[in-house]
Protein backbone atom coordinates (compact mmCIF):
# COMPACT_ATOMS: atom_id res chain seq x y z
CA UNK A 1 0.00 0.00 0.00
CA UNK A 2 1.40 3.38 -0.97
CA UNK A 3 2.01 6.03 1.62
CA UNK A 4 0.19 9.33 1.35
CA UNK A 5 2.54 12.03 0.16
CA UNK A 6 3.28 14.65 2.79
CA UNK A 7 5.18 17.87 2.20
CA UNK A 8 7.44 18.24 5.23
CA UNK A 9 10.09 20.89 5.99
CA UNK A 10 13.67 20.24 4.86
CA UNK A 11 16.35 18.94 7.18
CA UNK A 12 17.62 21.56 9.68
CA UNK A 13 21.17 20.65 8.64
CA UNK A 14 20.43 21.74 5.08
CA UNK A 15 19.10 25.04 6.41
CA UNK A 16 22.19 25.67 8.53
CA UNK A 17 24.49 25.23 5.53
CA UNK A 18 22.40 27.27 3.07
CA UNK A 19 24.50 30.43 2.98
CA UNK A 20 27.81 28.57 2.85
CA UNK A 21 26.61 26.45 -0.07
CA UNK A 22 25.12 29.46 -1.87
CA UNK A 23 28.46 31.30 -1.56
CA UNK A 24 30.26 28.28 -3.02
CA UNK A 25 27.84 28.20 -5.95
CA UNK A 26 28.50 31.88 -6.56
CA UNK A 27 32.26 31.27 -6.58
CA UNK A 28 31.86 28.39 -9.02
CA UNK A 29 30.55 30.80 -11.65
CA UNK A 30 34.12 31.75 -12.56
CA UNK A 31 35.04 28.17 -13.45
CA UNK A 32 31.75 27.68 -15.31
CA UNK A 33 31.95 30.94 -17.28
CA UNK A 34 33.43 29.41 -20.47
CA UNK A 35 30.55 26.93 -20.64
CA UNK A 36 27.94 29.59 -19.89
CA UNK A 37 29.40 31.87 -22.56
CA UNK A 38 29.05 29.09 -25.15
CA UNK A 39 25.37 28.27 -24.58
CA UNK A 40 22.97 28.09 -27.48
CA UNK A 41 21.23 31.41 -28.14
CA UNK A 42 17.62 31.85 -29.15
CA UNK A 43 15.79 34.81 -30.64
CA UNK A 44 16.13 37.88 -28.45
CA UNK A 45 13.09 38.44 -26.28
CA UNK A 46 12.32 39.89 -22.87
CA UNK A 47 12.48 38.01 -19.58
CA UNK A 48 10.89 39.36 -16.41
CA UNK A 49 12.80 38.17 -13.32
CA UNK A 50 10.92 38.10 -9.99
CA UNK A 51 12.84 37.79 -6.69
CA UNK A 52 12.04 35.52 -3.77
CA UNK A 53 10.57 36.25 -0.35
CA UNK A 54 12.49 38.90 1.56
CA UNK A 55 14.54 39.88 -1.49
CA UNK A 56 14.51 42.58 -4.11
CA UNK A 57 15.97 43.14 -7.56
CA UNK A 58 19.55 43.15 -6.29
CA UNK A 59 19.21 39.42 -5.56
CA UNK A 60 18.61 38.67 -9.24
CA UNK A 61 21.36 40.96 -10.60
CA UNK A 62 23.75 38.13 -11.52
CA UNK A 63 21.03 36.20 -13.31
CA UNK A 64 19.90 39.27 -15.26
CA UNK A 65 23.51 40.05 -16.16
CA UNK A 66 23.89 36.60 -17.74
CA UNK A 67 20.59 36.98 -19.59
CA UNK A 68 21.87 40.24 -21.06
CA UNK A 69 25.16 38.59 -22.12
CA UNK A 70 23.18 35.89 -23.91
CA UNK A 71 21.36 38.52 -25.95
CA UNK A 72 18.03 38.58 -24.12
CA UNK A 73 16.29 41.55 -22.53
CA UNK A 74 16.19 40.97 -18.75
CA UNK A 75 13.74 43.10 -16.80
CA UNK A 76 13.60 43.63 -13.04
CA UNK A 77 10.27 43.38 -11.28
CA UNK A 78 10.66 46.93 -9.79
CA UNK A 79 8.27 46.35 -6.87
CA UNK A 80 10.77 46.68 -4.03
CA UNK A 81 11.21 43.84 -1.54
CA UNK A 82 8.98 40.79 -2.01
CA UNK A 83 7.29 40.57 1.40
CA UNK A 84 4.64 38.00 0.54
CA UNK A 85 1.94 37.05 -1.95
CA UNK A 86 -0.08 40.27 -2.01
CA UNK A 87 -2.61 41.78 -4.38
CA UNK A 88 -0.78 45.11 -4.48
CA UNK A 89 2.45 43.50 -5.60
CA UNK A 90 0.61 41.22 -8.02
CA UNK A 91 -1.08 44.21 -9.65
CA UNK A 92 2.23 46.06 -9.83
CA UNK A 93 4.14 43.23 -11.51
CA UNK A 94 1.16 42.65 -13.83
CA UNK A 95 1.56 46.22 -15.04
CA UNK A 96 5.27 45.56 -15.55
CA UNK A 97 4.43 42.51 -17.66
CA UNK A 98 1.93 44.46 -19.78
CA UNK A 99 4.43 47.26 -20.34
CA UNK A 100 7.27 44.90 -21.30
CA UNK A 101 5.03 42.97 -23.69
CA UNK A 102 3.72 46.17 -25.30
CA UNK A 103 7.25 47.51 -25.69
CA UNK A 104 8.64 44.37 -27.34
CA UNK A 105 5.55 43.03 -29.07
CA UNK A 106 6.60 39.49 -28.10
CA UNK A 107 5.55 37.05 -25.35
CA UNK A 108 7.70 37.40 -22.23
CA UNK A 109 9.52 34.64 -20.34
CA UNK A 110 8.80 34.80 -16.61
CA UNK A 111 11.54 33.62 -14.23
CA UNK A 112 10.71 33.50 -10.54
CA UNK A 113 12.92 32.51 -7.63
CA UNK A 114 11.13 30.88 -4.67
CA UNK A 115 8.01 32.99 -3.92
CA UNK A 116 8.72 34.92 -7.12
CA UNK A 117 7.88 31.76 -9.04
CA UNK A 118 4.37 31.74 -7.57
CA UNK A 119 3.89 35.29 -8.85
CA UNK A 120 5.18 34.16 -12.26
CA UNK A 121 2.77 31.21 -12.41
CA UNK A 122 -0.23 33.34 -11.45
CA UNK A 123 0.66 36.00 -14.02
CA UNK A 124 0.87 33.30 -16.69
CA UNK A 125 -2.45 31.85 -15.56
CA UNK A 126 -4.17 35.24 -15.85
CA UNK A 127 -2.40 36.42 -19.01
CA UNK A 128 -1.21 33.43 -21.08
CA UNK A 129 -1.28 35.55 -24.24
CA UNK A 130 1.51 37.73 -22.81
CA UNK A 131 3.76 34.90 -21.62
CA UNK A 132 6.09 32.59 -23.57
CA UNK A 133 6.98 30.31 -20.66
CA UNK A 134 7.49 30.16 -16.90
CA UNK A 135 10.68 29.03 -15.15
CA UNK A 136 10.52 28.60 -11.38
CA UNK A 137 13.59 28.23 -9.14
CA UNK A 138 12.83 26.42 -5.90
CA UNK A 139 9.25 27.72 -5.80
CA UNK A 140 6.98 25.97 -3.23
CA UNK A 141 3.77 26.15 -5.25
CA UNK A 142 2.77 22.60 -4.33
CA UNK A 143 2.89 23.08 -0.56
CA UNK A 144 3.88 26.24 1.34
CA UNK A 145 3.70 24.21 4.56
CA UNK A 146 6.97 22.61 3.46
CA UNK A 147 9.03 25.70 4.36
CA UNK A 148 11.54 25.61 7.20
CA UNK A 149 9.95 26.58 10.56
CA UNK A 150 11.87 29.86 10.85
CA UNK A 151 10.89 30.88 7.31
CA UNK A 152 7.24 30.05 8.05
CA UNK A 153 7.39 32.07 11.25
CA UNK A 154 8.81 35.15 9.53
CA UNK A 155 6.35 34.86 6.64
CA UNK A 156 3.38 34.50 9.01
CA UNK A 157 4.54 37.52 11.01
CA UNK A 158 4.66 39.69 7.88
CA UNK A 159 1.50 38.15 6.40
CA UNK A 160 -0.95 37.42 9.26
CA UNK A 161 -4.09 35.50 8.33
CA UNK A 162 -6.37 38.48 8.93
CA UNK A 163 -4.47 40.51 6.33
CA UNK A 164 -4.40 37.67 3.81
CA UNK A 165 -8.15 37.09 4.25
CA UNK A 166 -8.72 40.78 3.60
CA UNK A 167 -6.93 40.53 0.25
CA UNK A 168 -8.21 37.14 -0.93
CA UNK A 169 -11.88 36.16 -0.55
CA UNK A 170 -11.25 32.41 -0.63
CA UNK A 171 -7.80 31.42 0.62
CA UNK A 172 -8.44 27.68 0.21
CA UNK A 173 -9.43 28.17 -3.43
CA UNK A 174 -6.39 30.37 -4.01
CA UNK A 175 -4.06 27.68 -2.63
CA UNK A 176 -5.68 24.99 -4.78
CA UNK A 177 -5.27 27.22 -7.83
CA UNK A 178 -1.59 27.89 -7.11
CA UNK A 179 -0.90 24.14 -7.25
CA UNK A 180 -2.33 23.84 -10.76
CA UNK A 181 0.08 24.30 -13.67
CA UNK A 182 -0.34 27.50 -15.71
CA UNK A 183 -1.45 27.14 -19.35
CA UNK A 184 2.00 27.85 -20.82
CA UNK A 185 5.22 25.81 -21.03
CA UNK A 186 6.55 25.51 -17.48
CA UNK A 187 9.90 24.38 -16.09
CA UNK A 188 10.18 23.79 -12.35
CA UNK A 189 13.81 23.70 -11.18
CA UNK A 190 14.27 22.08 -7.78
CA UNK A 191 16.99 20.65 -5.52
CA UNK A 192 16.83 17.90 -2.94
CA UNK A 193 19.50 19.88 -1.13
CA UNK A 194 17.10 22.81 -0.65
CA UNK A 195 17.34 23.92 2.98
CA UNK A 196 14.57 26.55 2.90
CA UNK A 197 11.61 24.74 1.34
CA UNK A 198 10.96 21.05 0.75
CA UNK A 199 11.88 19.91 -2.75
CA UNK A 200 8.55 18.05 -2.75
CA UNK A 201 6.75 21.40 -2.73
CA UNK A 202 8.64 22.54 -5.85
CA UNK A 203 7.65 19.87 -8.39
CA UNK A 204 4.66 19.84 -10.73
CA UNK A 205 2.79 16.53 -10.79
CA UNK A 206 -0.44 17.40 -12.58
CA UNK A 207 0.73 19.37 -15.61
CA UNK A 208 0.50 18.56 -19.31
CA UNK A 209 3.26 17.51 -21.71
CA UNK A 210 4.70 21.05 -21.69
CA UNK A 211 5.40 20.95 -17.95
CA UNK A 212 8.69 19.58 -16.69
CA UNK A 213 10.65 19.24 -13.47
CA UNK A 214 14.44 19.61 -13.66
CA UNK A 215 16.53 18.59 -10.66
CA UNK A 216 19.82 20.29 -9.87
CA UNK A 217 22.31 19.92 -7.03
CA UNK A 218 22.57 22.95 -4.81
CA UNK A 219 21.05 25.24 -2.22
CA UNK A 220 17.85 27.28 -2.21
CA UNK A 221 19.43 30.70 -1.75
CA UNK A 222 21.97 30.05 -4.50
CA UNK A 223 19.48 29.09 -7.21
CA UNK A 224 19.95 32.33 -9.15
CA UNK A 225 23.78 32.04 -9.12
CA UNK A 226 24.15 28.27 -9.51
CA UNK A 227 25.85 27.55 -12.88
CA UNK A 228 23.75 24.40 -13.39
CA UNK A 229 20.57 26.44 -12.92
CA UNK A 230 21.79 29.19 -15.23
CA UNK A 231 22.49 26.60 -17.90
CA UNK A 232 18.94 25.22 -17.63
CA UNK A 233 17.56 28.74 -17.95
CA UNK A 234 19.72 29.40 -21.03
CA UNK A 235 18.55 26.14 -22.60
CA UNK A 236 14.90 26.97 -21.92
CA UNK A 237 15.22 30.46 -23.36
CA UNK A 238 16.74 29.14 -26.59
CA UNK A 239 13.86 26.97 -27.82
CA UNK A 240 11.86 28.28 -30.76
CA UNK A 241 8.88 26.76 -32.56
CA UNK A 242 7.62 23.61 -30.89
CA UNK A 243 8.44 23.30 -27.20
CA UNK A 244 11.07 20.75 -26.28
CA UNK A 245 12.00 19.48 -22.80
CA UNK A 246 15.40 19.92 -21.20
CA UNK A 247 17.65 17.05 -22.31
CA UNK A 248 20.14 15.99 -19.65
CA UNK A 249 21.57 13.29 -21.95
CA UNK A 250 22.58 15.64 -24.74
CA UNK A 251 26.20 15.88 -23.60
CA UNK A 252 28.22 13.58 -21.36
CA UNK A 253 28.91 16.22 -18.70
CA UNK A 254 25.18 16.74 -18.18
CA UNK A 255 24.92 13.22 -16.77
CA UNK A 256 27.25 14.31 -13.98
CA UNK A 257 25.69 17.70 -13.29
CA UNK A 258 22.01 16.79 -13.46
CA UNK A 259 20.66 13.82 -11.47
CA UNK A 260 19.07 11.10 -13.53
CA UNK A 261 15.44 11.75 -14.33
CA UNK A 262 13.18 9.90 -11.92
CA UNK A 263 9.46 9.52 -11.34
CA UNK A 264 8.86 12.41 -8.93
CA UNK A 265 5.36 11.16 -8.17
CA UNK A 266 6.70 7.79 -7.03
CA UNK A 267 9.31 9.51 -4.85
CA UNK A 268 6.62 11.61 -3.23
CA UNK A 269 4.29 8.69 -2.63
CA UNK A 270 7.02 6.67 -0.94
CA UNK A 271 8.52 9.55 1.00
CA UNK A 272 11.87 9.02 -0.64
CA UNK A 273 14.46 11.74 -0.11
Amino acid sequence: MQKTSVVTPPSPLLGLTELVRAAAEMRSLLAASPLLRSVERGASHAALVIPGFGAGDSSTYVLRRYLRKWGYRPEAWSQGVNLGFRQRLLRGVEQRLRHIHADSGLPVTLIGQSLGGIYARELARSHPDLVKQVITLGSPFAGPEGAAPLVNKIYSHLNPDRHVEREFDDIAQMRRQIKQAPPVPTTAVYSRGDGVVSWRACVQLNGDEQCENVEVRGSHCGMAVNPAVLYVIADRLAWEGDWRPFDRSGKRWRNLVYPEAVDARADLDHGDL
